[in-house]
């Protein structure tokens, strides 16, 4: 699952915003048939921030078969961001199928903290003799890999996983109070424990595992957000206690081009199709940030009546019963 974010910044660039919604429903597609960690957890619409932050496997699955995500796309971004090694490129890669190297995707949240700028991995700066004469330097490979909107919006997403989301316990239990993005990842069979993420001022990535694929962790003890999460957020906080980081926010970027803006909330959560609040609308309103490219047409309760929904890979909800009368 820590994989998702590529697949989320790609969907941001693609027109999609924090508030839009996706069925999170299961789904059918040429056999593929994933599930969400608790799998009676379906039904509804979720918004894209609801669903990273609790990650979600069937929204994130569904902008891939949906066509908002193209796969050829999720290699692109991944390659920009930071990704070199070899990707498998189907539709599963939403639930982070394909094997990454750690250092490989710690650099892509590098990326997303360095306002969608990519800095090459390197660990030496510079070579000096015993008199202290310099004899080689070395600067990364630098290039825009996303716009500074776009990684604005996916850390602001990020910034929900940890403040109430799957890594909450840096917060509330490891008592790390800094501005902190991030996600959690946990492979199916509890083989690989995950936990990414950044700050303003520094990126770090937890991978706990075994180099022999044939042992796991043998229970729950082995998600991402116990087994990774812990010394992420221990490492944190004793780098903020020994490098004295000023006080830094994550700031939106100069343009002006993100701005908050407030939904109908029946719009996003009934009916699948985000519009702006008005006076119109009585269910209430939801605020998040977007894109002024992409921003909605205003909800009018006489013209916005219809559902939108992707079910074109549906399958039969098991936990429907269809009543049938008895006769004598």
């Amino acid at each position: 699952s820590s994989f998702k974010p590529i697949i989320y910044t790609v969907a941001l660039d693609n027109g999609l915003y924090p508030a839009y919604p996706i069925l999170n429903q299961p789904f059918d597609f040429n056999g593929w048939s994933p599930t969400n960690f608790i799998e009676d957890n379906v039904g509804g619409f979720l918004t894209l921030r609801d669903a990273i932050k609790n990650s979600v496997n069937l929204v994130a699955a569904r902008l891939i078969i949906e066509g908002h995500v193209p796969l050829y796309k999720v290699r692109t971004y991944a390659k920009k961001m930071g990704i070199k090694y070899k990707l498998n490129l189907f539709p599963a890669i939403a639930l982070g199928a394909s094997e990454v190297i750690p250092l490989e995707l710690t650099s892509v949240y590098g990326t997303i903290a360095n306002k969608g700028i990519y800095n090459e991995p390197i660990s030496i700066l510079k070579i000096e003799d015993k008199d202290g004469i310099l004899i080689d330097a070395y600067t990364p490979y630098s290039q825009e890999a996303i716009s500074a909107e776009t990684a604005y919006m996916i850390t602001s997403m990020l910034q929900s996983v940890v403040k109430e989301g799957t890594a909450k316990r840096v917060w509330a239990i490891h008592n790390f109070y800094k501005p902190a993005a991030g996600k959690t990842g946990t492979n199916g069979d509890y083989k690989d424990a995950w936990h990414m993420g950044f700050t303003p001022h520094l990126t770090a990535g937890v991978w706990v595992g075994f180099d022999d694929q044939r042992v796991a962790f043998t229970g729950a003890y082995g998600q991402g957000a116990r087994a990774a999460t812990p010394i992420w957020a221990e490492f944190m906080r004793e780098a903020y206690d020994s490098l004295q980081f000023d006080d830094e926010d994550f700031m939106p970027p100069p343009s002006g081009d993100i701005v908050t803006v407030s939904f109908c909330k029946s719009s996003i959560y009934e009916m699948g199709s985000p519009r702006l609040y008005s006076d119109d609308c009585s269910s209430g309103k939801v605020t998040d940030i977007i894109n002024i490219k992409d921003i909605p047409r205003t909800f009018n309760s006489e013209r916005d009546t219809n559902i939108v929904l992707f079910d074109k890979y549906g399958v039969v909800d098991s936990n429907s019963h269809e009543a049938i009368e008895i006769e004598d």
